[in-house]
């Protein structure tokens, strides 16, 4: 288990360009092969990840690595998120720097922004289908008012309202996300 889980994420952290939120889907790829976490588990790595310090795609290594094998999961995630990093990045900038101006280079990034792009639309894509789809309740009740969850939609409509006056300030708009989904418990546990 030990040996996939560094697996795993060094071939992640070789194919991750772009971002953190690159990261997302090659996490929901390792649900049916592993079952270390599920669907609802990224979701909660990716608030954590969000509220933790660091680069958000680490934190959700170590949060992944972690669920499937413990503290010792996690420290192997973490280093082998980063590894291909340490190892590719010093012989990338040499490249780049001696080959700047060469037209080959400048394809080669070209190509690799819309790719980067596409993979955190497809991040996006796959947690809005996880938050605001439910269709095991569907598949449950076949009421056609359960394939949505209406108070998730009601709450990433206000949130990207939100989200766009306070684009400058994206600490103030988790810790509202925070109390706001603590107002959400308290008012469906006591109400």
């Amino acid at each position: 288990m030990l040996i996939d889980v560094f697996t795993e994420f060094f071939k992640i952290g070789c194919v991750a360009v772009g971002g953190g939120y690159t990261v997302i889907p090659f996490l929901y790829y390792l649900i049916p092969v592993y079952h270390w976490y599920d669907a609802d588990t990224i979701t909660e790595m990716i608030a954590v990840s969000n509220v933790t310090p660091g680069p958000i795609g680490i934190n959700m290594a170590t949060y992944a690595g972690f669920q499937a094998n413990g503290f010792l999961g996690a420290v192997l995630a973490t280093v082998a998120v980063v590894l291909p990093s340490v190892i590719i990045v010093p012989i990338l900038s040499k490249i780049l720097k001696k080959y700047k101006n060469n037209c080959f280079t400048e394809y080669v990034m070209y190509g690799l922004r819309p790719a980067a792009v596409a993979l955190i639309s497809v991040a996006a894509i796959q947690i809005f289908t996880s938050t605001i789809l439910t269709p095991d309740k569907f598949a449950n009740t076949y009421r056609i008012t359960d394939i949505i969850s209406l108070k998730s939609l009601m709450m990433l409509c206000f949130f990207s309202v939100f989200g766009f006056f306070l684009r400058k300030r994206p600490m103030l708009l988790i810790l509202l996300g925070a109390i706001a989904g603590v107002f959400v418990y308290i008012a469906e546990k006591f109400v």
